[in-house]
């Protein structure tokens, strides 16, 4: 069994690292298209305003940070997607095996695929960060190396929690829900937090520290739901744990996000 995850969670880890030959040889060789990359992306997307004169390691970096993402995204929901396919649960059940055990099995080879994911990001991040930190934005945080682990840990920890449960019935709104209180926490933190904000913390921090705190939220209410329901799972009750799950995350999920927007809508 740990062979056989190792074997599916290094592919995404694999498909990014690929990812980044193409983008290095455009570095490396200042290519006419690069200059077209570094043109469309400056117009496209506004962020950079010139601070940077030939931002082609950023234009790498953004697009390694995308994929890393991704890969989280694609690690967690598809955790558990054998099991479900399969019935494989109705097999571990049969076995003295602990539930510890086969989380223990199921995330020590993501984590470890991310952490090294997220090494050469952060190696290759801090090389210039002096050059494009300054470039400030709303969302710019999400790839800053002191806050771009933590995005990456929320968007797996979320999925990789959801996707122990089939994806069916209430579970895929709750899916739907959690992608929606990614964004709406930390919107909700900032708004209460903002009165004891120093100004001198900038836009990048105050919008990382407030993701952070928001994102912690999201998985103490998702975490507490997923694993008390995972711990008391057995074979009589498969096909009712993803219903009791959802109705445990939904009632605060909801109300929260719910929260927010009001506060948002009244301010």
């Amino acid at each position: 069994m740990q062979k056989m995850e190792w074997r599916n969670t290094l592919k995404p880890g694999l498909l990014c690292l690929a990812l980044l030959v193409p983008g290095v040889i455009i570095d490396l060789l200042k290519v006419p298209v690069a200059n077209f990359l570094n043109f469309v992306f400056v117009k496209a997307f506004n962020i950079l305003n010139g601070a940077v004169d030939q931002p082609y390691l950023f234009l790498l970096l953004f697009s390694f940070a995308l994929a890393i993402l991704v890969a989280a995204n694609v690690l967690g929901f598809n955790a558990f997607r054998k099991e479900h396919e399969d019935q494989a649960f109705e097999y571990l059940f049969t076995f003295p095996v602990s539930k510890k055990r086969i989380l223990s099995v199921k995330l020590i080879p993501r984590l470890l695929t991310l952490g090294g994911l997220l090494a050469v990001y952060e190696a290759t991040a801090l090389v210039t960060v002096l050059d494009w930190r300054p470039i400030q934005g709303k969302l710019f945080f999400l790839m800053d190396p002191v806050f771009f682990p933590a995005v990456v840990l929320a968007v797996f920890f979320s999925g990789f929690l959801i996707g122990i449960f089939e994806q069916k019935d209430l579970v895929s709104v709750v899916t739907l829900v959690t992608f929606l209180a990614l964004f709406a926490f930390p919107a909700g933190v900032s708004f209460l937090l903002q009165p004891i904000f120093p100004d001198s913390w900038g836009l990048l921090y105050k919008n990382g520290i407030s993701f952070v705190l928001g994102e912690l939220l999201l998985l103490l209410i998702i975490g507490s739901s997923a694993l008390s329901t995972f711990n008391k799972m057995d074979l009589r009750s498969l096909s009712s744990t993803g219903r009791t799950f959802a109705r445990r995350a939904l009632g605060p999920l909801g109300i929260l996000c719910l929260g927010v927007f009001f506060l948002i809508i009244l301010n």
